[in-house]
């Protein structure tokens, strides 16, 4: 892993435990099923319009059908090729960190954001394996939001960083 070129906000006498920051490929292909629909909704909305402004050229009707299609093929592009693009450039900007006394995230997409949560607030957590040295990591804090960190390279050394009794699945369900 590349040294980010800024430091964690630390506070006076806070050790930095563990850092990191997701696998390139697993992150940007998690939602890869969506992305394939999305991609083959865009190529028939996209072949939807073009069919119409071909239609539509040759006639004086209205273009209300072929403007129709427009908020489809953005929707589609958003839904397929569109989401791999824009989680290439959030993961640019994600980082994860653990220290003795907080989780810290480090993202954004066009606003580059700092996160910190009390270490203390972490009640459990659960993992999801995508192959014997990748996973997500779901750090769960009470009743508030879980922490989710996406496809981490090596998460045991995340993980060793917890307690056993935070290692029990909560209800049974996984990342």
């Amino acid at each position: 892993m590349s040294k980010p070129d800024w430091q964690w906000p630390l506070t006076e006498g806070e050790t930095l435990l563990w850092q990191g920051r997701p696998a390139p490929r697993c992150y940007i292909f998690r939602n890869w099923k969506l992305a394939l629909a999305g991609t083959a909704l865009f190529l028939a909305c996209s072949f939807w319009m073009f069919l119409g402004l071909q239609l539509s050229a040759g006639e004086e009707s209205s273009n209300i059908m072929l403007l129709m299609t427009v908020p489809l093929v953005i929707a589609s592009f958003m839904m397929g090729p569109g989401q791999l693009i824009l989680s290439r450039w959030r993961w640019e900007k994600i980082y994860y960190a653990l220290t003795d006394r907080r989780v810290l995230l480090r993202g954004g997409l066009l606003q580059t954001r700092f996160c910190g949560y009390s270490a203390v607030e972490i009640s459990g957590w659960q993992q999801k394996c995508f192959g014997e040295q990748l996973a997500s990591i779901r750090i769960l804090r009470g009743d508030q939001a879980p922490l989710i960190f996406a496809c981490l390279e090596h998460p045991q050394l995340l993980t060793q960083h917890f307690t056993q009794s935070e290692a029990e699945p909560a209800d049974g369900k996984s990342v």
